[in-house]
């Protein structure tokens, strides 16, 4: 429709016939921080230039066996703990449908999944396995388990199965995460609700996440109505979209004076 996307930029996306397109899907939530928002892309660049893109050890990469690294003291900080996490980073769910299922078939793991601003969030201190998927969209299939100390999981085998993260995304992983421990201390429902006036016929609101209220038949009509409204959704019902940070009203105006029904 528009043609492909030559620039992202906080909540937007650029194409290259020249259309500005507020996204709502922001990744399934990867770059829920927004596109190129924060450090995390420099830090990947800093570390490239450095031409740290070898398997061998690095400051920024966790060590084979290593009882600690910089991404497992940022996961630690993000769950409300003090460098009390061991993580473990997966490329891929196998066979298996997503994380979740993929660690409790795997490892006999039960995870719970890490939501930022999920108003029915758990007690993250009192988890022993979360399910952490970095916000950072880079690669969507990365994700990590990080796992209480004291619990007796089978270590040696969660080490031999785990991803050896390339130390430029581990270390543009671990700046993403300090970024979202201060986005959860700034954003707040005062920078969402202000669009429930447009949002609020189409989707149910959970802080910034849309679940839909248009019926799961009529999504893919509305998804590219959406799109000609110059808004990207979610492209699966299941997951939700999610305000976009940084918009205006104006970017729904097209929505509000072309509404869609069914």
């Amino acid at each position: 429709m528009y043609g492909t996307i030559r620039r992202a930029r906080g909540c937007f996306l650029y194409t290259s016939k020249n259309v500005r397109l507020t996204d709502l899907y922001q990744a399934g939530g990867r770059a829920i921080l927004g596109w190129g928002s924060g450090g995390a892309v420099s830090v990947l660049k800093n570390v490239l230039e450095r031409k740290l893109t070898g398997i061998f050890d690095t400051d920024f990469s966790p060590m084979y066996g290593a009882e600690s690294s910089r991404l497992s003291k940022s996961v630690s900080e993000l769950l409300g703990g003090f460098d009390d996490r061991r993580v473990f980073v997966f490329n891929s769910c196998g066979q298996w449908g997503n994380p979740a299922e993929f660690a409790e078939k795997e490892f006999g793991i039960k995870c719970v999944r890490f939501v930022p601003w999920n108003q029915d969030s758990a007690d993250w201190r009192e988890e022993l396995a979360v399910l952490v998927e970095p916000p950072f969209a880079w690669d969507e299939e990365c994700f990590v388990i990080a796992l209480d100390r004291s619990a007796g999981f089978d270590w040696e085998k969660l080490s031999s199965r785990a991803y050896r993260i390339p130390s430029p995304l581990c270390a543009a992983y671990t700046r993403a995460i300090y970024d979202l421990i201060r986005a959860l201390q700034e954003r707040s429902e005062k920078d969402w609700f202000r669009y429930d006036a447009v949002l609020s016929k189409y989707w149910t609101r959970k802080g910034p996440y849309l679940i839909p209220a248009v019926p799961a038949e009529s999504y893919r009509d509305f998804m590219l109505h959406c799109a000609e409204c110059g808004l990207v959704v979610s492209p699966d019902y299941e997951v939700p979209s999610i305000v976009p940070f940084g918009a205006d009203r104006g970017n729904f105006s097209k929505l509000k004076n072309n509404p869609f029904e069914w």
